[in-house]
């Protein structure tokens, strides 16, 4: 798993597109990996410094959708559908709003590797 994928998970709120952020040699352990979670709420949150919309059809997204970069969250490994691959990867410009969103949050100036 890479920065900038996009897998399916099933979270408490339901089965949601997440976006993976930790970094490629930490995603290569067996448990946990970062991600953001999407949200379909596409007209409150689009326009938020902490949230990187994304319109339907755009790196395999099936809705109008924000990610939220203040859930930085850690889901297992096991429970990423793997099986039904990467739906997506965010480009190198998508990948930098989300870098500098997580910074916005974090009150950083966060840049890629």
């Amino acid at each position: 798993m890479k920065p900038g994928e996009i897998y399916w998970v099933d979270l408490d709120v339901g089965r949601r597109p997440v976006v993976i952020v930790s970094r490629e040699d930490l995603n290569r352990g067996n448990y946990v990996v970062a991600v953001l979670v999407t949200t379909a709420r596409y007209t409150v949150r689009s326009t938020l410094p902490n949230c990187v919309p994304f319109r339907a059809g755009e790196f395999g997204l099936p809705q109008d959708c924000v990610a939220q970069c203040e859930t930085i969250t850690f889901v297992r490994k096991q429970d990423v559908d793997s099986a039904a691959g990467v739906a997506g990867v965010l480009d190198a410009a998508k990948l930098r709003e989300v870098i500098h969103a997580i910074g916005y949050v974090l009150d950083s100036d966060c840049e890629p590797n």
